[in-house]
């Protein structure tokens, strides 16, 4: 990643781009937990089409930010150092995702059970919890690649 006009642009940390649609499904997956009961006053059908254009706008950021970033050449072209970062990345998101889910998982069933929730609370949080997973996935390997991605010194 240096500056010499040979170096291949594209493929450029993204420091802090990823941060906004973990931030945006974060947001809507809090959001869909505490169902405020206001919701309860419109259709079903209007919270389920906004929580679809909201998904929508956002997984529509996810490939444009992997395929931007430091992880977004083939994975042939890599030296050591980036095959090892690519490698990291992965892992730190997997298991930072498999973490997440043997806690969270749990914690919704019992949530839904004590709040008693209907049915279409019930599938707003499923929605906005695979949202924020798929979204983590997506972008957590390319922060995580681009923060650790060390700059070549300058000459």
């Amino acid at each position: 990643m240096s500056d010499a006009p040979s170096v291949d642009r594209k493929h450029r940390p993204l420091r802090w781009i990823p941060i906004w649609p973990i931030a945006f499904s974060c947001a809507l997956f809090i959001l869909s937990l505490t169902w405020p009961p206001a919701l309860d006053l419109v259709s079903p059908g209007a919270v389920i089409a906004v929580i679809v254009g909201l998904m929508a706008g956002i997984m529509g950021m996810v490939p444009g930010i992997h395929m931007n970033g430091p992880l977004g050449k083939p994975s042939l072209e890599d030296d050591e150092r980036e095959a090892a970062l690519r490698k990291d990345s992965f892992l730190f998101c997997l298991g930072l995702l498999a973490f997440l889910n043997c806690l969270g998982q749990p914690f919704l069933m019992i949530l839904s059970h004590l709040q008693n929730w209907q049915t279409v609370q019930s599938a707003s949080v499923a929605a906005s919890a695979l949202m924020l997973n798929a979204t983590l996935f997506g972008c957590l390997p390319t922060l995580y690649a681009s923060w650790n991605l060390r700059q070549l010194p300058k000459e």
